[in-house]
């Protein structure tokens, strides 16, 4: 199985129906659609990595095949995760969300920064090592339940009835948070051998 165009046409989809969310959604559906360019992001900057590199230029580090500029990058890959979240977690405040709501031009700008963050995120994710994304998961599973709080917070300033709170975050567990779960948990399983 190609996993490199699997990726590509992955990341497209996720992209597409996020943006179609955001667009069409209510202020929590479009708060949870902020997934969408990350995750998507995350997965194009992953791709880019690793397609373009030639297949002669991965080198073996910790069982795990990593493409050369991703090893000369590991030093500083840290300086890619705070842009991300330079990027991503200011659009998360009451302020800046209200914003969005009001002005195009700023949703569009908010869209992109996420789609932005999220391909800085998975271009550099290649330069870690395997405990190191373990890691990275667990601090972002600890951001998922802050994400929940700020649903909730979002709900109570724009006056959403509880069942419409619900209803978003069960879509976000099940439709989103389940599905990376899954996915993170059959990478760690095939990386310590489990099957």
């Amino acid at each position: 199985m190609n996993f490199l165009n699997l990726g590509k046409y992955l990341s497209f989809f996720i992209l597409i129906i996020s943006g179609v969310v955001y667009v069409i959604g209510d202020p929590l559906q479009k708060l949870i659609s902020y997934q969408g360019p990350i995750i998507g992001g995350a997965i194009l900057g992953w791709y880019v990595m690793n397609s373009s590199t030639p297949k002669d230029k991965f080198v073996d580090l910790d069982g795990t095949q990593m493409p050369i500029a991703s090893l000369l990058l590991r030093k500083r890959s840290w300086i890619g995760f705070v842009i991300f979240s330079f990027l991503v977690i200011p659009w998360l405040t009451p302020l800046a969300f209200r914003a969005v709501e009001t002005n195009a031009a700023i949703s569009i700008l908010a869209y992109a920064s996420e789609l932005s963050g999220g391909f800085i995120a998975g271009y550099f994710i290649s330069s870690l090592k395997f405990m190191e994304k373990v890691v990275l998961y667990s601090l972002a599973f600890a951001g998922d339940l802050f994400y929940v709080i700020v649903l909730y917070i979002f709900s109570q300033i724009y006056g959403l009835p509880e069942t419409v709170l619900v209803d978003n975050v069960l879509g976000y567990v099940y439709g989103i948070k389940f599905s990376e779960g899954v996915i993170f948990a059959v990478y760690v399983i095939k990386k310590i051998n489990a099957i």
